[in-house]
């Protein structure tokens, strides 16, 4: 394994041990002999390893102290959130996914308004190839999957506002590790495609008011779903599955 890789999977284990509180908030981490020693690597891939964090926010290096741990909250990385929402391998933190649900249900409501009120007859265009491209993945899943969210960006891009983009990007990649949870909302069907064309049109037609209340009548169904999924993906009763689906 390459010490890149090494890096990567020591920085993977010490950033779920700080989301998860194994090591808390304030506190120092291990020296790096120490975790050497833990993980069997040397200190070359310890140090590129908190490198990593500093890069998420999570440690800051403080001279004569050490590598405080920082508060994950304050980080913005997709990796953190994954980490917050999926803390171990089958196990999804259903608190923290509702919580994510929640602002993207927001932000997608105000992103399909605003595409309609600034989309160019270029964007309009885009659109509606793309809704094609999806009607001929039709059946294919994975295909469909990354048709779907090539339709989620040209929307954001008919914004005219980049940050839009970005969060698209970012919670594309934030919801890559549930892919099989969200799969439940998103099938590749042809009731999902005429969503999909439904809200082509009323892009084209700058029916502010329609969009969103079909954008927000779509996550008030995909919700308690999608939370349904990350239940049964983790194996729990079927007596828990509708708890906490609504706050």
């Amino acid at each position: 394994m390459s010490t890149g890789r090494k890096a990567d999977r020591v920085a993977d284990d010490l950033l779920r041990r700080i989301v998860g509180g194994g090591l808390p908030v304030g506190t120092i981490l291990p020296k790096e002999a120490e975790l050497a020693e833990e993980f069997g690597v040397n200190r070359s891939v310890i140090r590129e390893a908190i490198k990593l964090l500093e890069v998420h926010r999570l440690v800051r290096p403080i001279k004569r102290r050490g590598t405080v741990v920082l508060d994950p909250v304050t980080s913005v990385s997709p990796e953190v959130l994954q980490a917050m929402m999926v803390p171990a391998p089958g196990r999804v933190d259903r608190e923290r996914l509702r919580d994510y649900l929640e602002i993207r249900a927001t932000l997608d409501v105000q992103m399909s308004v605003l595409a309609a009120e600034r989309r160019t007859d270029a964007d309009l265009e885009a659109l509606e190839a793309q809704a094609e491209v999806l009607a001929g993945a039709l059946g294919q899943r994975d295909r469909y999957n990354a048709e779907s969210d090539a339709f989620a960006r040209t929307v954001a891009r008919a914004t005219q506002n980049q940050i839009f983009e970005m969060l698209v990007w970012w919670n594309q990649q934030i919801a890559t590790e549930l892919r099989d949870v969200f799969n439940a909302v998103r099938p590749a069907s042809e009731p999902h495609l005429l969503g999909v064309r439904t809200l082509v049109r009323l892009i084209r037609d700058r029916d502010g008011a329609s969009i969103r209340t079909l954008v927000s009548a779509y996550h008030e169904w995909a919700t308690p779903r999608t939370l349904a999924a990350a239940a049964l993906s983790t194996g729990e009763p079927l007596s828990r599955l509708l708890e906490g689906t609504a706050r």
